[in-house]
This record gives structure tokens, sequence and C-alpha cells, in this order.
């Protein structure tokens, strides 16, 4: 089975190899691994990877702090009080050409 070249079809899995391809989509079979099965898990065994689930709410905890939710309540206050500032800038224009008449 080392003999394979594409094209043709993947001596592993069966899928169909296209010309000029180094390895199999679908398998992953290659040339340098004689067209067997390479095991994925196999490869990344010596990595030392945790085992265990990443908890992505403790990490943020741990690198910015515990206030990373929402605006805080005096930013909450200032957007309140930018926002009325432009609602009444935009009915005093809209408001000025009627008064003027």
């Amino acid at each position: 089975m080392a003999y394979f070249k594409p094209p043709g079809q993947c001596p592993v899995c069966g899928e169909w190899v296209a010309k000029g391809q180094a390895a199999c989509d679908e398998c992953g079979a290659c040339g340098q691994s004689g067209w067997k099965n390479s095991d994925v898990t196999a490869i990344h065994d010596g990595l030392d990877l945790p085992e265990d689930e990443f908890d992505y709410d403790a990490f943020i905890a741990r690198e910015f702090g515990g206030n990373h939710g929402p605006a805080s309540g005096q930013t909450q206050g200032l957007w309140f009080w930018v926002g009325l500032v432009l609602i009444f800038i935009l009915l005093l224009g809209f408001l000025m050409p009627l008064l003027r008449t």
C-alpha cells in the first residue's frame, strides 16, 4: 500500500484523492505514513495537554478582575445624560425653523 500515488481512491478509507494532493482529506493518510490510517490522537499524546474543561468565566476573572460585565452604574448614567442632551439638540434643531415664522 505504500506505493499508492494519487489520483485514485485512498487505500485506507476509499475516498477520492485528487492528483497533486499529498494526503487524503478524509482520513489524513499520506505517503509519509505509508498510506496507513493516521491516528490524530496518537500524534497529540506527548503534548501534555490538560484533561479538564476550559472555564472561560474563571479565566476572565483571573486575567481581568471581577468586573467584566456590563458598564458600571456611573457609565450608564453618563450615557443617559448624553442621550438626553442629543435628543434636546435634535428637537431644538427641528423646532427653531418653526418658531422663526
